[in-house]
């Protein structure tokens, strides 16, 4: 984890300080995207373990194909019914002229999984979800990485380019830790760490399509509507598994990765 934060939070100081011009903002964002695999690399070198049998155990990809479709359709789908509750509830109104073109979606995914926040999901679901599997409940080990997955966000809500910049906090820690658990769920249950790497992609530009716009969205009422919507799912997920495994089987250790 240290060797995250360092890689990342080093590359973004420069942003918060103002000593980074302004055309290496979104470089500098991006590349300290790379932190949480970057820790990954650093942990399995230093504890002697196989990246190359890591990657292979965690990338299987001749899994049922329901499990990509659902990470590529509930993110936009806790989008929409997330803006529907904003609506109905908060007296707004929708902003469908506002909505990006579907097309943008594909490409926007294409982008996110390799730059945009998917490939996190090699050092957050990858590698500290079944290593803190190893000797915890994966309830416990999808909240402990929900927490440390927002506080790591944390300096880009103060860089002016950033996606986090102007999302309010407290919604936006509330959804991230909510999401923490689907993601441990998803991964547990598919045993491949592409389903939980997909649904990352999928939600980054799911707020494209927030039905009273990405306006909207950046509201307290608006984020707060789409993460009680991500919690409440949650919630439903830890009644049905359980605590222990969060899946119908055992859950994923490192352990037995490498």
């Amino acid at each position: 984890m240290a060797s995250t934060f360092a890689f990342s939070w080093g590359l973004w100081t420069p942003l918060l300080v103002g000593l980074a011009p302004s055309s290496l903002t979104v470089p500098l964002i991006i590349l300290g995207g790379f932190g949480p695999f970057v820790g990954a690399l650093i942990t399995l070198r230093f504890t002697g373990r196989s990246i190359r049998g890591w990657l292979r155990s965690n990338l299987r990809y001749r899994i049922p194909i329901r499990w990509y479709a659902i990470a590529l359709a509930v993110p936009p789908l806790f989008i929409v019914a997330g803006s529907v509750v904003y609506v109905s509830v908060f007296d707004s109104s929708f902003a469908l002229d506002e909505l990006a073109s579907l097309w943008m979606f594909p490409l926007a995914l294409g982008l996110t999984f390799f730059l945009g926040g998917g490939q996190e999901e090699l050092g957050w679901r990858g590698l500290a979800q079944p290593a803190l599997q190893d000797g915890v409940s994966a309830l416990s080990a999808s909240l402990l990485v929900g927490v440390v997955w927002f506080v790591w966000h944390v300096p880009l809500f103060y860089v002016p380019e950033s996606s986090q910049a102007g999302v309010p906090m407290v919604p936006y820690a509330v959804a991230v830790v909510a999401t923490a658990v689907v993601l441990g769920w998803l991964y547990n249950t598919s045993g491949s760490l592409l389903i939980p790497w997909l649904y990352h992609a999928s939600l980054n530009p799911a707020g494209m399509f927030f039905l009273a716009g990405v306006a909207g969205l950046r509201t307290a009422a608006g984020y707060g509507s789409y993460a009680v919507l991500v919690a409440a799912v949650a919630i439903g997920l830890i009644v049905y598994y359980g605590p222990t495994n969060l899946a119908a089987k055992t859950r994923v250790r490192l352990s037995e990765l490498v």
